[in-house]
């Protein structure tokens, strides 16, 4: 396994799950797929010891307004209170500048006083912060070959405490990215060279056992995602996490508080409300109108608009969520 690695894939995919069994893999140097077929409780109990314990994992989630400060080191303001000449407190405070070390120098700081163990820092949503603004001079120093105690080993001045730094070679970085909100292509070429990607898709066949009143939720799963990598593509199938609830409780109430709170306003995101698409995917365009999940209303221009007013739109339909879908059996049977 890389230094560096991004589990990327659709949402729902199990990307930050397995951020657990690809930590524990790197710490105790096993195969990803040996941690994966042990009990996940029994490793997520170790995972957070190891998390708080012993420091050995940190977590972090990239967001839009994270940058180098938070990441690295940046400056800030702290107020110091004075002395008068007896000895006491005054109210003046005089405030001074200091420089406050980030999230991922302090967690190579602790790693490098253990160089014979290995330290996961894991960095959810990767995709979603600017990586070269947030990793700055170190998009080189996670380079494998580059890490400290490699023969091409580099350190850089940092630009704040102007301290010489590198990244211990016993450092791993695991992103997550998901593909719904941006596609590997885009990301930055310096990026892409320095990541192993490990791509995550949906597996329907988890649920090859499950059935809600005779439907198959695997030839659902299935169906809809062929549905959707046909209509849009591959990276905005819906991940099988979503549907997880169903293998313990497989109920047409959890299938439809599944759907109403979460398939249905993730096609609305993935095709930006256009609903003829939405309703290819769930096969409405085969279903009674009670048994659609979104209906569609013809649009009578006279009534709404005046008899005499002529209007040439391409618009012929409106759309509405029929609710009383969610738990009519007919709109799942329908949609294979």
């Amino acid at each position: 396994m890389g230094k560096n690695i991004i589990l990327y894939g659709p949402p729902g995919t199990g990307k930050t799950f397995n951020t657990v069994n690809y930590a524990l893999s790197i710490i105790y140097r096993l195969p990803v797929e040996a941690v994966m077929k042990k009990d996940y409780n029994a490793m997520l109990e170790r995972y957070n010891e190891l998390k708080h314990n012993f420091n050995q994992i940190e977590f972090a989630t990239f967001h839009q307004s994270m940058g180098y400060e938070e990441f690295i080191e940046g400056i800030k303001p702290v107020f110091l209170e004075t002395m008068n000449e007896r000895g006491e407190r005054t109210r003046k405070k005089e405030m001074v500048y200091v420089v406050d070390k980030g999230i991922f120098r302090e967690f190579c700081d602790k790693a490098a006083e253990h160089p014979d163990d290995n330290y996961v820092f894991i960095i959810d949503e990767i995709n979603r912060g600017n990586i070269s603004k947030i990793f700055g001079e170190l998009i080189t120093l996670i380079e494998p070959s580059k890490r400290l105690g490699q023969a091409e080993a580099v350190r850089v001045r940092l630009a704040y405490s102007q301290e010489a730094f590198g990244v211990p070679d016993n450092v791993f970085i695991v992103g997550t990215m998901n593909t719904a909100d941006r596609s590997i292509a885009l990301l930055d070429s310096a990026i892409r060279r320095r990541f192993d990607f490990i791509e995550m898709l949906p597996q329907p066949e988890l649920f090859k056992d499950v059935e809600v009143e005779g439907i198959n939720i695997m030839d659902m799963l299935a169906t809809i995602n062929k549905r959707i990598e046909i209509l849009c593509d591959r990276e905005h199938m819906i991940g099988h996490a979503y549907f997880m609830p169903l293998i313990e409780n497989p109920q047409l109430e959890v299938l439809g508080h599944i759907f109403k709170n979460a398939i249905v306003p993730l096609l609305q995101e993935y095709f930006y409300s256009d609903y003829q698409k939405i309703r290819w995917v769930l096969g409405d365009y085969n279903k009674k109108p009670e048994e659609q999940f979104v209906k569609a209303n013809s649009i009578d221009y006279a009534k709404v608009f005046g008899p005499n007013v002529e209007l040439f739109l391409d618009v012929d339909d409106t759309y509405e969520i029929n609710n009383d879908a969610f738990l009519n059996i007919e709109a799942y049977r329908k949609l294979l």
